[in-house]
């Protein structure tokens, strides 16, 4: 949707990302396109960051980015077509991208790395009521369920990996925004407590198991309706036994709630 930047205002960009990178074919060249607006526009905001007091008082700056910025023609391309999470190209690109906006000293201190994902958005990453060809595994199949999501859960080693194979170890990375939901459709997700349970627990384990920061959805949205099973974490915790208390909302459609000053017998 955004403009491509001006073509000398690119190539100038471009050779500054791949500056020396003619005599390392392991590590991926950044290629041209509309992302680059949003890089440079990113990179600004990076060092606007570094040059502030921020970084000396301690806080971090996460840089969130999602692997839909990419059009699929200018990504490396892969030999098999992976799932949605376990494609590295994308990740590549983004890798290259941070290896030359931020220093390895940044990276592992106040540059945090934030990969926009959530698991079960794939085709064969997804749970489903009905199952096939809805979802993937059907919520009460467990079989299905744990051989899907033992498998899909290894994004948060492959994220890593890739990163790391153009940043180098060390960096720290986050993925912050997840959810229990099953499927992309709140009319086709799981809402048994098993099975969001199974999501919760096998993204913690994977992401606590490749060293990635996670932050769920939303801690309550108590008007959520259907979605707060998955996406409220604090009606989750109460399914589960955690919290005493479910997210409910205070007011419900139609309620009238008068506002300061508003006579109580109803007069105007």
């Amino acid at each position: 949707f955004l403009p491509r930047l001006p073509a000398d205002m690119a190539q100038e960009y471009l050779s500054e990302l791949n500056e020396g990178l003619d005599s390392l074919p392991q590590l991926t060249q950044v290629p041209d396109g509309h992302h680059l607006r949003v890089f440079l526009w990113l990179r600004d905001a990076v060092d606007a960051f570094r040059q502030s007091s921020l970084p000396s008082l301690g806080k971090e700056l996460h840089v969130n980015v999602h692997e839909s910025l990419f059009p699929s023609d200018v990504l490396p391309k892969e030999e098999e077509k992976p799932d949605y999470g376990l494609d590295t190209a994308s990740m590549k690109v983004l890798g290259a991208w941070w290896r030359a906006t931020t220093s390895a000293e940044e990276r592992s201190e106040w540059a945090v790395f934030d990969l926009h994902h959530y698991m079960a958005w794939g085709d064969q990453c997804s749970g489903a009521v009905e199952g096939f060809p809805a979802g993937r595994y059907a919520c009460s199949d467990e079989v299905a369920k744990a051989e899907v999501l033992g498998r899909c859960s290894t994004w948060a080693q492959v994220y890593r990996n890739a990163l790391e194979d153009e940043c180098g170890a060390g960096l720290r990375l986050a993925s912050a925004e997840f959810s229990a939901g099953t499927h992309h459709s709140i009319r086709h997700g799981c809402n048994d407590v098993d099975t969001l349970e199974t999501m919760l627990v096998s993204q913690v384990d994977a992401a606590r198991g490749a060293d990635v920061e996670l932050f769920w959805w939303s801690y309550k949205m108590p008007y959520g309706g259907a979605f707060r099973n998955a996406w409220s974490l604090k009606h989750l915790l109460y399914l589960l036994g955690v919290l005493p208390k479910p997210d409910e909302a205070l007011f419900h459609c139609g309620d009238h709630v008068p506002p300061l000053g508003e006579p109580r017998d109803g007069s105007l």
